[in-house]
């Protein structure tokens, strides 16, 4: 098994980047046009289906560029390439096709990102590497997502209008590609075998499916409640954008801080224990947030919203690594890629849900309700997967 260096993790942290500022900007920036809610839904969950047919694809593309180090740096070139689309976008459609071509990066990275680390699965402290990953890349969201927010807040304070600011807050995500390339160099073309092109059926089991069950539960919740927090924030709460963005980069920051508490929670009581922990309190904090829009007070619904990333999202890594860990090494590559393709299908049908659903309700109190019994739903579900034996690596 192979040690992972510091410039795998700078790299999923610059991918992150990318990504935050899709994130924000486009829910911005749609805002800034005065269209519906449900075209961010639209537009944003367009980047979700290509990181599906990205992960599809994976494998192919691996032939092709020749190893997994050169396939991530094949999906940071392509993430970086819709950033630049999306500057140059004036109208949905080109939004669509930046954000499409962001996500389909961000599908290929997380293929190459996962195998590397999924060696390891099953090992003593394999959630440490996972952990630190997912830690890196949404630090690298928060940074993304802030640093959009400034740049809004700094040029419409300037006198530019809302909508040539959103679009400028683009330029962090270019230059955020363009440091990744120079951090994570193609190294010399390998000979591929059995890697991330594996069949996808074999990933696809009633086995695999199974396994993965908490993670498509847990995923579909999560894109209920945060792709369109923005939108609650600036339409329900009036919040400025600057504030929006330090917001979104709270949540962020939640995230890396539940990864870690994620990590601890398990050398000190075990993967089950602390997934399920997680999971609990994640439901309850999200019927909170519905209670807190009730209650009309912003303080009380980021403080919840933060709370809620924090639990929620220190339970995936710990959920993917016990799902490789309880798959065969053999199997683990094209599992993956099966398990990615399903996730961030899921993750596009629930983000336009949510667009769907918040326009038409007027009110997020239903979205938070819906997260809240997906969340219970990934809990009991983890209960019974990870009763499974672990497949322990060989070396």
């Amino acid at each position: 098994m192979r040690r992972l260096g510091r410039s795998f993790y700078a790299a999923a942290a610059l991918d992150g980047m990318m990504f935050g500022v899709l994130a924000l900007s486009v829910p911005m920036h749609i805002e800034a046009l005065h269209r519906p809610a449900s075209l961010a839904g639209e537009v944003l969950a367009t980047g979700t289906v290509t990181v599906a047919g990205g992960a599809l694809v994976a494998g192919r593309v691996g032939r092709l560029v020749g190893g997994g180090r050169n396939l991530l740096a094949a999906a940071l070139a392509v993430s970086g390439l819709g950033e630049i689309l999306l500057f140059l976008a004036s109208a949905a459609p080109a939004m669509a096709a930046g954000a499409g071509l962001v996500g389909g990066g961000i599908g290929l990275f997380w293929v190459a990102s996962q195998t590397l680390l999924g060696e390891a699965s099953g090992g003593p402290g394999s959630e440490r590497a996972f952990a630190t990953h997912y830690a890196a890349y949404t630090f690298g969201v928060a940074g993304g997502s802030t640093g959009a927010g400034l740049v809004i807040a700094l040029l419409r304070d300037a006198g530019i209008g809302a909508v040539t600011a959103s679009r400028y807050s683009y330029v962090l995500g270019i230059l955020a590609g363009a440091l990744a390339a120079a951090v994570w160099r193609p190294a010399r073309r390998e000979r591929v075998g059995e890697g991330p092109h594996a069949r996808l059926s074999n990933g696809l089991s009633p086995r695999g499916v199974a396994i993965q069950v908490p993670d498509l539960l847990l995923v579909a919740a999560l894109a209920l409640l945060l792709p369109l927090a923005p939108i609650v924030l600036a339409g329900r709460f009036h919040l400025a954008p600057l504030v929006v963005g330090i917001t979104v980069g709270g949540v962020q920051a939640a995230k890396i801080g539940g990864a870690f508490a994620g990590r601890i929670l398990t050398e000190s009581g075990g993967h089950r224990r602390a997934v399920l922990l997680l999971l609990i309190a994640a439901a309850a904090l999200s019927a909170l947030l519905a209670a807190a829009v009730l209650v009309g007070q912003a303080g009380i619904f980021v403080t919840v919203l933060v709370g809620t990333a924090f639990v929620a999202t220190g339970a995936w890594p710990l959920i993917v690594d016990s799902a490789l860990a309880r798959t065969e090494p053999s199997r683990r590559p094209s599992a993956t890629i099966a398990w990615n393709v399903c996730e961030y299908g899921v993750i596009a049908a629930a983000t336009v849900s949510s667009g769907w659903i918040l326009a038409a309700a007027g009110s997020p109190q239903v979205l938070f309700v819906l997260a809240a019994l997906l969340l219970a739903a990934a809990a009991w579900c983890a209960s019974v997967v990870l009763r499974w034996p672990v497949h322990v690596p060989e070396g």
